[in-house]
């Protein structure tokens, strides 16, 4: 087994330990730790959809007393090799000495965090989906150890991918513990030499199979079956299903290394992940997808243009296309459309009211 495939190895075996989102990227350190060791270290869970952070893992990392420095620089200056960059960027994973070319003294956070507190080199990861930025992981070395190398960015950026799902893993079960209500998602563990059938089902798994309409093997729909398989074959899978109520449910599908066993986990669909589904169904092309993620945030016309890097009159003109598309004629109802109208009917029925919005009862 050559280096990478020992050390991604490893890394599948630390994520399965982890049971929170720090756990599994407090198992994922120590197992990088043989092939990419560190003097120091820190990670972030962050928000997907705003790169800020939601928890993370210090005690290892930078002085306390540089914290506000660093957070202040971190996110509300410009510096190098900033997290918002590497979460956005062509590459996930750098150095500070490859973002700088060599020269460190060029980032404050290098000259008012990193050297003060003895440390020299330094090594950023972000692990990413298409959702967005899921954590990161800063690794630190001091000023008299070697700089990290190619090989060794190229070992954390190899494993990226299995890190996220992890991550996203540990969140949905983390919300299942959380939520006991029919909503709340829900996990099922199938197994099986050659036919899987259902070894364990949470609380809220009956409910949910009840809602797709579609047949059965082994008390599981086709598709998530379907989907199972594809799981025990590959690794991993992920589908969108339709419930006779009209609303959409999003499946993960993992096998469990060593065992033929693949777990799987049902949950609503969030509103950005239906307007994945709407997109494709209106035939949105990329540039209007993100034209229309970016309205949905609450980007300006000019904002757009900006971000985008195209004139204001493009922007207006892949407007114009949408309107057509989905036969609109605001950006409010096209924000509706595409983000929140598969939520309107439970919506509407939690709040006793019916299609016109008028209150029903006494």
């Amino acid at each position: 087994m050559d280096r990478t495939a020992r050390v991604q190895r490893k890394v599948a075996d630390a994520c399965r330990l982890g049971g929170t989102p720090t756990a599994v990227l407090s198992a994922v350190k120590q197992a990088l730790q043989q092939d990419v060791p560190s003097d120091r270290w820190c990670a972030l869970t962050l928000d997907p959809a705003t790169s800020l952070p939601t928890g993370g893992v210090h005690e290892q990392g930078f002085s306390p007393e540089r914290a506000p420095r660093l957070l202040e620089l971190e996110f509300g200056a410009d510096d190098v090799n900033l997290l918002s960059s590497l979460a956005r960027g062509r590459a996930a994973v750098a150095t500070l000495a490859s973002a700088t070319e060599g020269d460190r003294n060029r980032s404050a956070r290098y000259r008012e965090v990193i050297a003060p507190d003895g440390l020299a080199h330094e090594l950023r990861a972000v692990f990413r989906d298409a959702h967005g930025p899921w954590a990161a992981l800063v690794l630190l070395r001091a000023d008299d150890a070697r700089d990290f190398s190619a090989d060794e960015v190229a070992l954390v950026a190899g494993i990226g991918e299995q890190v996220t799902r992890a991550l996203r893993r540990a969140l949905l079960l983390s919300e299942i513990e959380a939520h006991s209500g029919a909503e709340a998602p829900a996990l099922l563990l199938l197994g099986g030499e050659t036919i899987l059938s259902v070894r364990h089902a949470s609380a809220t798994a009956a409910h949910w199979l009840a809602q797709v309409e579609d047949g059965t093997v082994e008390r599981l729909p086709y598709a998530l079956y379907s989907l199972a398989l594809r799981a025990r074959g590959s690794g991993h899978g992920m589908t969108r299903l339709r419930t006779r109520g009209g609303r959409w449910l999003t499946a993960h599908a993992e096998s469990v290394c060593g065992s033929n066993e693949v777990s799987l986990i049902i949950q609503p669909s969030r509103p950005h992940e239906i307007a994945q589904v709407l997109t494709g169904a209106y035939a949105l092309t990329p540039r209007e997808s993100e034209v229309a993620r970016l309205l949905a945030a609450g980007c300006s016309t000019p904002e757009i243009a900006g971000l985008l890097f195209v004139s204001r009159y493009t922007v207006e003109d892949h407007l114009k296309h949408l309107y057509d598309k989905l036969g609109v004629s605001s950006r409010s109802e096209l924000v509706s459309r595409l983000f929140f109208d598969q939520y309107l009917p439970r919506t509407q029925a939690g709040l006793g009211l019916d299609g016109t919005g008028w209150f029903m009862g006494g």
